[in-house]
């Protein structure tokens, strides 16, 4: 039964529902009778008035994610949900969810507030204590370890709010953006909220909100365009999410999304139910996960043109483990992209905190330095537990991985400049493979430039190399080339195809070893007599009762039934005569 407590707080508009667990499901689902400028509270467990994380998103997507993983962590998280109308849709928790955050020892506490309530102007005075619903974040949330953002989900939502809306609602509401109204609700709820946190944690999509990008002032916006919405004075909304946390923030991004939370219907493991060959869905497939550098050593910006993918699951782990500080390698400002590769199981704490450690190693070394060495700039580089034969895995890079990826539609549809063209297999061991980029200069054909991938017995590395000397690309070049970025996320690719292909092993992690129980010992005071033991079957090697030691009561009868003769009929004896 689904405990139900209402506490009524001492602020105009104000309401705070108090919902336990079920014994399937725990559904929360706020009152559409509130007016809009609401801030409905909704708690599922207990919950710390100053909580480990707080979480600023839109319905469902990885806010939802991140509050579920932190809670089962252990922590206590807030989740402050922004919607784009007064009625949010439900959530639901299963019991086993609930029971796993019980036993961790994790609270969770939910609050949400339309983007409408959120960016209500100022009065004449340019005040914003008018605003109940943004007055009341600060304080809800509390002093907090960590604040973690992300847009994901406004779309969606948006969706939800279209397929909702009547005739003239639609009319009413025609040329409002919903999507950039939720937006620019995080924004300024982040800004709220950011002022007690000590730690900021933004996500957001591959190429979304760039740093430079934001110098330039070509950020998602928002400032002054509410003024027109809602009339009166003008609400400053922050242009990015940089600017809404205070700027110190670390970035994790994300290339095309795929999964779904656990209040969705598609998180059933299995497309369109049970079969007989069941389709089980990407992300339960999918939960390999590789962390690099949004902005590599070599000056390539990772995953920007969308063609990375990530599971939804694995951002809201590596999110929920960076709040609560679980991963210690983490830079406290890092920016950092997720890419998602074919696995079914989960990276463990070990693994997170190798990923983390190799992104800073990767990170602690910049460009200018490499090159005042002399040194090539470092691409790419992965670890293996082994490799069986490094001249076999460089032989399949060189012909089976290299070929295909020069044919694809990113490499082969370059048209102007330079371009990658083939690859060949060099080194007295056979061990490195060279990627040749050749440039059309008064119509011959011009290498400037390669890319290098050593293959040794403990990994692979790529390296930036130079061209033609003698026409005059003998130098490392300190800007990345042309496609350079694709071949470097498909590496990534390529490393997990090793593993699968057994080309190579996959890296081993040193877990904390748990100490063995000892034996338990019975002393037996002497003079106690010993109970006298059962008698032993006689062993039987045939199976059967007989074998386990079984023997019969009593020997059954056998042939002692007499057969009788039947004596042949007066009649029949007449028969026979005649």
């Amino acid at each position: 039964m689904v405990q139900q407590q209402i506490t009524s707080i001492a602020r105009a508009g104000l309401l705070a529902t108090l919902l336990g667990s079920a014994s399937a499901f725990t559904s929360i689902t706020p009152s559409t009778s509130l007016p809009s400028t609401q801030f409905t509270s909704f708690s599922a467990l207990s919950a710390t008035s100053q909580p480990d994380v707080v979480v600023i998103s839109p319905p469902g997507g990885i806010g939802e994610i991140t509050s579920i993983e932190t809670a089962r962590l252990g922590g206590s998280v807030k989740w402050f949900v922004v919607s784009a109308a007064s009625n949010t849709p439900n959530m639901a928790l299963t019991a086993e969810t609930l029971a796993a955050i019980e036993k961790a020892g994790g609270s969770m506490e939910l609050a949400g507030a339309d983007a409408g309530s959120l960016l209500a102007p100022p009065d004449a005075e340019g005040n914003t204590a008018s605003n109940d619903a943004l007055s009341a974040i600060a304080g809800w949330c509390g002093t907090s370890g960590s604040l973690i953002c992300t847009y994901d989900g406004a779309f969606e939502e948006k969706l939800r709010v279209d397929r909702m809306k009547s005739p003239e609602q639609i009319e009413d509401t025609m040329g409002v953006d919903e999507e950039q109204l939720i937006r620019s609700g995080i924004r300024v709820a982040a800004r709220e909220a950011a002022a007690r946190s000590k730690s900021k944690i933004v996500v957001l999509a591959a190429g979304e909100e760039m740093p430079s990008d934001d110098e330039d002032g070509d950020g998602d916006g928002g400032k002054g365009f509410f003024a027109g919405l809602f009339g009166g004075n003008e609400i400053q909304v922050p242009g990015s999410m940089a600017e809404a946390v205070g700027g110190a923030a670390s970035v994790i991004r994300h290339g095309e999304l795929f999964g779904a939370a656990e209040s969705s219907p598609e998180s059933s493991p299995f497309k369109g139910g049970p079969k007989r060959e069941p389709i089980v869905r990407e992300m339960y497939t999918t939960r390999a996960v590789r962390i690099d550098p949004t902005i590599s050593t070599s000056g390539n910006v990772l995953g920007g043109d969308g063609s990375t993918k990530s599971n939804r699951l694995s951002v809201g782990e590596a999110t929920s483990r960076l709040g609560l500080g679980k991963v210690k390698s983490a830079t406290a400002k890092m920016d950092v992209s997720l890419s998602s590769f074919v696995g079914t199981a989960p990276p463990s704490d070990e693994e997170w905190n190798a990923e983390f450690a190799r992104v800073v190693e990767m990170m602690a070394s910049s460009p200018s330095s490499s090159n005042a060495r002399g040194s090539a700039p470092v691409l790419f580089r992965t670890e293996f537990s082994s490799v069986p034969s490094a001249e076999r895995l460089a032989e399949w890079l060189a012909v089976k991985w290299a070929p295909a990826i020069l044919r694809s539609y990113d490499i082969a549809g370059t048209r102007v400049g330079a371009r990658p063209v083939y690859a060949t297999q060099t080194g007295e061991e056979g061990t490195k493979i060279e990627i040749v980029w050749q440039e059309l200069v008064d119509f011959q054909s011009v290498t400037s430039g390669k890319m290098i991938i050593e293959v040794d017995e403990n990994g692979m590395t790529a390296m930036r190399g130079g061209g033609d000397a003698k026409q005059g690309y003998g130098g490392v070049s300190n800007k990345p080339l042309p496609g350079e970025d694709i071949l470097v996320r498909r590496l990534a690719d390529a490393a997990s195809q090793a593993v699968e292909k057994g080309l190579a092993v996959k890296p081993k992690l040193a877990k904390k070893e748990v100490a063995a129980m000892k034996p338990v010992t019975t002393v037996v005071a002497e003079e106690v007599a010993a109970a006298p033991t059962p008698p032993v079957a006689a062993e039987s090697s045939g199976p059967g009762p007989r074998g386990a030691g079984a023997r019969r009561s009593s020997e059954r009868s056998r042939g002692s039934r007499k057969r009788t003769t039947r004596k042949p009929s007066s009649q029949s004896d007449a028969d026979k005569k005649a």
